[in-house]
């Protein structure tokens, strides 16, 4: 559908009009007090409201004379009190689709606003409050809905809330970047060293670094339940029975035609949540590198306000200041000759040729490279190799793979129901290893024994302290 099938076309006449910051005034107070109500507000009580507004601006003459003007001009009336340039004012929003006037059983006329009215002045009002985004909010409620029991039953229900959550989550982290790019842009525009201090040290530290950044970094961080949201809709993805149930609900609930179709919707919007936590570090890295350019731009520019030394850089900053000055003043284009007192100040020319006493270095030609001849290196000679050989043969010879410890236990049990590591005798370091060993296998299901680890320790007369099990045959 096209946006202006839903709201009518004059609704912004009364925001473009000379006196825009009224209709948005009263239009603010009509939204806080619809809040308050349940059906909507009488009539005599919204004109009331408008009436208090208009005495409030009774001092302001401009603002006087451009009602009553509009007043004249659109019906060719002239209001005698407060009351009539009210009523003025309400017939106007109701004409132009901000409200509308409704007639009850009671004989009283109620005033509403209407659906998409409410929606506009919500965000409006949100612009206008500067209301900064909860990250934290917007994770933990995505975190919430996926995990909870009833995701199980309705995912279709909590998917698609999960998604308008991730979605403001996104367009806030985008905002944020925005306005930090907003306050270089004013920074870089900075009149004087006051002017940007003010706007560092109030404006910035208050909008952006105690609201959003600082939240973003400690608080919200939105790290924090990210891992658990991935894994949940890498679950789901993986799990054609879970999408089709929630294809099925959303069929019943007229959302989609048929199953195919609220599947593609599913997988869309599972798709989206799972790609915009796993490619948020980019954003937030955007964020992070607009913020640290935020800072350099103001030292700069203070520096650059600041430098009133007579050094070289100083002296530089006069002169531009100087040029800069010309612009302004005299309309001065930037390609126009320089003033007659500065070109003395400059020998700058063309350098059309080169000499051996030239500053640049020329390149040479690659000279032509000779490489030398590879030998490969000797390799070990017969009696080496055999030597290693055997080195390999006894390290296998002495692996404890599972088979040689089934081996070992059964040639100790020699027809035995049990034997403890005491009767094993551990000798050596090779036999008190081999005892870890048949310690460690005991767990599998292919050893063909078991061990009891209830007994105590001892240390035998070699003087190796260990637990003396006991070990049965299967």
């Amino acid at each position: 559908m096209r946006l202006f099938d839903i709201i009518p076309d004059r609704l912004f006449s009364v925001l473009v009009s000379p006196l825009r910051e009224d209709y948005a005034a009263i239009l603010f107070r009509i939204y806080e007090q619809y809040l308050l109500t349940t059906f909507g507000i009488e009539r005599e009580v919204l004109v009331d409201l408008i009436v208090d507004y208009i005495e409030e601006k009774e001092e302001n003459e401009l603002f006087g004379r451009a009602l009553d003007n509009e007043i004249w001009e659109e019906s060719m009336d002239d209001p005698a009190g407060a009351r009539d340039r009210a009523a003025f004012v309400l017939r106007k929003l109701e004409q132009t689709g901000w409200l509308t006037v409704e007639t009850y059983s009671d004989y009283k006329q109620y005033v509403t606003l209407n659906d998409y009215a409410i929606r506009i002045l919500e965000v409006l009002d949100k612009i206008r409050q500067n209301r900064q985004t909860e990250y934290q909010g917007y994770v933990f409620a995505t975190y919430s809905l996926l995990h909870s029991d009833e995701a199980a039953k309705q995912g279709n229900l909590a998917l698609e809330k999960a998604y308008e959550q991730t979605e403001q989550l996104i367009n806030g982290l985008k905002s944020l970047n925005h306005n930090i790019k907003h306050y270089i842009e004013r920074v870089l525009a900075g009149k004087s060293a006051a002017e940007i201090l003010r706007m560092h040290f109030e404006d910035y530290k208050r909008e952006i670094i105690d609201r959003s950044y600082h939240r973003l970094k400690t608080s919200d961080n939105v790290s924090r339940y990210r891992p658990r949201i991935i894994r949940i809709i890498n679950d789901w993805l993986g799990d054609p029975a879970w999408v089709d149930r929630a294809a099925d609900l959303d069929v019943r609930r007229d959302r989609h035609p048929d199953r195919e179709s609220a599947r593609k919707e599913l997988y869309r919007k599972m798709d989206y949540i799972r790609q915009s936590y796993l490619t948020m570090d980019s954003l937030l890295e955007e964020i992070d590198r607009r913020n640290t350019q935020y800072a350099g731009a103001s030292f700069l520019q203070l520096k650059y306000i600041l430098n009133s030394s007579k050094n070289v850089e100083g002296r530089l900053l006069d002169i531009l200041n100087y040029l800069a000055g010309l612009r302004k003043t005299e309309k001065r284009r930037a390609d126009d000759p320089l003033p007659a007192e500065i070109t003395p100040l400059y020998s700058l020319f063309t350098q059309g040729w080169l000499d051996a006493g030239s500053l640049y270095t020329a390149r040479e030609n690659s000279k032509n490279h000779q490489p030398e001849d590879m030998h490969l290196p000797a390799g070990p000679d017969e009696a080496q190799k055999a030597r290693r050989r055997q080195q390999y043969r006894e390290m296998l010879a002495r692996r404890m793979t599972l088979n040689r410890i089934n081996a070992y236990v059964l040639e100790r049990l020699d027809g035995r129901k049990s034997v403890t590591a005491a009767e094993l005798g551990i000798r050596d370091v090779e036999d008190y290893v081999r005892l870890i060993y048949v310690a460690a296998y005991a767990p599998s299901r292919l050893a063909g024994y078991r061990v009891d680890f209830s007994l105590e320790r001892i240390t035998n007369r070699e003087g190796f302290q260990f637990k003396n099990v006991r070990i049965t045959g299967k």
